[in-house]
């Protein structure tokens, strides 16, 4: 498209909507739709409960030696999981600036005063509390699904259902959140403890699309993974996917098509760095050989793969934008990339406050290494917005999609916690860059014209016009609201040159910087057959333990008598890989330098 062309377009829609906006103000206000999936009628926004924010503000959080003083005693008989849920360690906290950081501090009668640091960059963290989404519909028809005490969730679809299918693992890692491999018991879930806990998903109201995460310990060593995994899909779950080392399937491309014939739809691949020395802490011998195949396996089966990165401070922290640039290089196989800075649970639960200050890595420091690390000019300030701005879209997808059977995925993780900029990648070049109540009809047509008038042609890429920026957000909005058996066919079957690259940062709570106010709406419950629990509840607040007490399976020494010892790949010992992988290592591509936000640059802001 000319750059003529262009303007006359935006142009065009700038008069149409200096006319149409107030003509739209004056009509009277519709009724949002009540979808037989929803509790009630759609929610305007100034019906949305809006975020806890605020510096400073009280809050309430957890003391870390009263909370695993309480779960000691739960095991140990002394008090019941009811005592336990009722008050798990509660202590008052509050959220303040000082010397150019965010910091909770809370103090314990018994125990005494705790600190932490939530930021270092505060405007930014202003940022991204000011840009929030409110909240989403309560919760109703669940009082047997969310029973947890200070630590139920009470609104929210959840964007992820995590399903931890077992407490075994074949590596032996720090960090690991789980500790998997220490238990003196193995915790594995039976297929009948699959149906319970779908049948609970499916049990309460707002009914909704979820991503479905099969997690462990490592879930791919459980006997019924792929049995799960088809049940799942067999009423009616289709974004499933496994979090997972990538061990077997890199040992086996069968393994990798037979996940995908079952239903899954993507693969969460562990990676911390692009190089052996960043990933040494693993213990795997061949550690980039093995993520290297199972990439390849992966794609082969017809899937793409996002990979999750734990960062930590000492570790890690300063190779993520090689990260950034390998996931370009690999965008026909990877669709994303997840942030996870460490959280102090599992096996690091018991740090020490010296190395927890050393380690702790804040979830703001990210975008501003992100910019010291890459040469495309990702602004911090300009490039990134909080998790939750994805519920603007899911809520736009409910208005138009008024007869659908599900709602759309929608994402209200708390600003303090969920954070992600999206990259526009040239598929061709392997390039990036940074990237009220109407009717149907109405509502698309403002849209369409908020778009024409927002596009500029002379900031976007060279080939990049108004018919792929169609292409991209038709892509998007599938991604949120699509439904259907075939959903997960669809969703790959865009080819277009330019794809979004969605980059997040999601920081999982421990109980040294637990805050209450963002777990009532969690988007990330943890499936169990008692319900379902925020994940930062279930490893950062205890609750972990308390349930594999109830519940675990056997001794570790009598399932080895009746199953066998699987393999453990841990102090440098290699996975048998038969054939090599492709390529010898991993290769690096510069990452374009022209910079470009998207939305704010290609879509730049405006009423």
């Amino acid at each position: 498209m000319s750059h003529a062309t262009s303007n006359f377009f935006r142009t065009t829609a700038n008069a149409a909507w200096k006319i149409l906006r107030p003509l739209n103000g004056l009509v009277p206000e519709g009724r949002l739709p009540s979808p037989c999936w929803a509790p009630g009628r759609l929610l305007k926004q100034r019906d949305r409960v809006p975020m806890t924010t605020g510096i400073p503000r009280k809050t309430l959080s957890l003391c870390p030696d009263c909370n695993h003083e309480a779960v000691e005693a739960v095991l140990k008989g002394e008090i019941d999981v009811a005592a336990f849920r009722d008050n798990p360690g509660v202590i008052e906290a509050e959220i303040l600036e000082e010397g150019g950081r965010i910091l909770m501090r809370k103090g314990c009668k018994k125990h005494g005063p705790f600190e932490d640091a939530l930021s270092n960059h505060p405007d930014f963290f202003r940022k991204m509390e000011r840009l929030a989404f409110g909240r989403d519909f309560e919760r109703v028809d669940d009082c047997n699904v969310h029973a947890h005490g200070p630590n139920s969730i009470s609104s929210g679809r959840g964007t992820f259902l995590i399903v931890d299918i077992t407490n075994r693992c074949n590596m032996m890692c720090s960090p690991c959140f789980m500790d998997a491999n220490a238990a003196s018991y193995v915790h594995e879930l039976s297929m009948e403890d699959i149906k319970v806990i779908f049948s609970n998903a499916l049990s309460f109201k707002p009914q909704r699309e979820i991503n479905v995460l099969f997690s462990g310990g490592e879930p791919t060593v459980s006997p019924i993974f792929l049995d799960a995994v088809r049940y799942a899909k067999s009423v009616g779950f289709h974004r499933l996917h496994v979090a997972t080392n990538g061990v077997e399937f890199a040992k086996s491309k069968e393994f990798a098509l037979q996940a995908r014939e079952a239903g899954l739809h993507g693969v969460y691949l562990q990676l911390d760095g692009v190089s052996e020395e960043k990933n040494k802490h693993r213990g795997l011998g061949n550690y980039l050989p093995v993520r290297l195949q199972a990439l390849e396996n992966i794609a082969a089966a017809g899937m793409r793969t996002t990979l999750e990165v734990t960062v930590d401070k000492c570790r890690n922290s300063e190779g993520l934008g090689d990260i950034v640039r390998f996931a370009i290089q690999s965008i026909d196989k990877i669709h994303g990339v997840v942030f996870h800075p460490i959280m102090f649970a599992g096996r690091d639960e018991g740090v020490c406050a010296g190395e927890r200050y050393a380690r702790r890595y804040p979830l703001t420091q990210l975008a501003f290494d992100l910019h010291e690390q890459t040469s495309i000019g990702w602004q911090p300030m300009r490039d990134w917005f909080p998790l939750s701005g994805f519920g603007i879209f899911a809520h736009l997808s409910d208005v138009l999609n008024r007869k659908a059977k599900l709602g759309s995925l929608f994402q209200q993780t708390h600003p303090n916690r969920g954070i992600f900029s999206p990259l526009l990648v040239d598929t061709y070049r392997r390039e990036a860059v940074p990237n009220s109540g109407r009717g149907p009809a109405a509502t698309r047509a403002l849209v369409s014209l908020s778009a024409l008038r927002n596009f500029n042609q002379h900031r976007a890429p060279s080939g990049f016009g108004l018919r792929d920026l169609r292409c991209v957000l038709d892509d998007c909005f599938y991604r949120v609201a699509g439904s259907g058996d075939d959903w997960s066919e669809k969703a790959y079957s865009y080819d277009g040159r330019w794809r979004v690259m969605i980059f997040n940062g999601m920081w999982f709570q421990d109980a040294f910087n637990y805050d209450f106010a963002g777990i009532c709406n969690s988007t990330t419950p943890v499936g169990l057959t008692q319900g379902e629990i925020s994940f930062c509840a279930y490893y950062g607040g205890g609750w972990r333990k308390v349930v594999e007490h109830q519940s675990r399976t056997v001794k570790l020494s009598e399932w080895h008598r009746t199953h066998g010892r699987h393999e453990i790949y841990a102090k440098g010992k290699k996975v048998d890989l038969g054939q090599p992988a492709q390529r010898a290592g991993i290769q690096l591509v510069q990452i374009g330098a022209e910079p470009l936000a998207v939305p704010t640059g290609v879509l730049e802001n405006s009423d």
